[in-house]
């Protein structure tokens, strides 16, 4: 495959089910228009049995292959920035305990040019997809770490309650745990006029009854407002890894995250190996 040459995806992706790429299809109509509904009711679109059987097989096996360059990663983080917050809010209320991440993750120079899941974020059938969903321009992004990632957890670890920094994300469920790992979220917790500290706070207290709890199956493709519902994976029992790939996005392309946020997610600066497809996003860009 030529750098600059679109990767071909069919033994992957279940075309059949979602062609996506087909511009003219009633069926990628319908998955547009349904998936603009569940985000409206729920904050999210599901999107199940995304990669075909033999798809999710080898993307499996090749982040399994890779385990040993994974980067452990070991936080505790504030739902809420702390200056943000009522002073007179004592210790010991759940604003100020901060929540537990706990994973290790595959940033994107372990997966090289011939690395499947690479292909399935190069291909150039996703972005018009996601963009006619979410009524956005929607660009890879050149980031060599973080334009795409698998997350790994297992015996006890978990990425508790939290929003996320960008608007919206894209995750590929590979592999489930023995026990645990639900995706657990609470639909349109906040919004621009209102941060949602009510409900967020009965979150934490364990006495909300907003909170749906859902296990997807492996090869489900997810469409996320993750900056608007507080959510958490739950934590994840047994040896089996909870493998998640990632897919970040911007609204123009050549986006690069800085140096800190790069160190934070893959402990180095140097990357491994810099796409040719997406660095060239990047030269354009800048």
């Amino acid at each position: 495959m030529s750098a600059m040459q679109a990767p071909d995806v069919s033994h992957l992706v279940d075309l059949d089910r979602y062609p996506i790429d087909d511009l003219e299809s009633p069926k990628r109509r319908a998955l547009i228009e349904n998936a603009k509904a569940s985000l409206r009711e729920n904050g999210l679109a599901f999107f199940p049995g995304f990669l075909t059987k033999k798809g999710l097989a080898t993307c499996v096996a090749e982040a399994e292959s890779l385990k040993g360059k994974a980067y452990p990663r070991d936080l505790l983080r504030f739902i809420y920035p702390q200056e943000t917050l009522d002073p007179s809010l004592p210790a010991d209320h759940p604003f100020r305990k901060p929540q537990p991440l706990v994973q290790r993750m595959l940033p994107a120079d372990v997966f090289d040019g011939a690395s499947e899941l690479r292909k399935i974020y190069e291909w150039g059938g996703l972005p018009p997809f996601f963009a006619e969903i979410l009524g956005q321009s929607v660009h890879q992004i050149a980031d060599p770490f973080l334009s795409l990632a698998v997350i790994m957890m297992n015996n006890g670890q978990t990425h508790d309650w939290h929003f996320d920094g960008n608007d919206w994300v894209v995750t590929l469920l590979l592999q489930r745990p023995e026990k645990g790992g639900e995706f657990e979220f609470v639909p349109h917790t906040r919004d621009k006029d209102n941060p949602g500290l009510d409900r967020v706070e009965a979150v934490l207290r364990g006495t909300s009854d907003e909170v749906i709890s859902v296990s997807q199956d492996a090869g489900t493709l997810v469409l996320f407002y993750g900056d608007q519902s507080v959510h958490r994976v739950a934590p994840c029992h047994g040896e089996r890894d909870r493998m998640v790939a990632t897919f970040s996005y911007d609204n123009a392309p050549g986006f690069v995250f800085n140096e800190k946020v790069q160190m934070n997610a893959s402990g180095r600066t140097t990357p491994l190996y810099v796409s040719p497809r997406l660095s060239a996003t990047a030269s354009t860009a800048g």
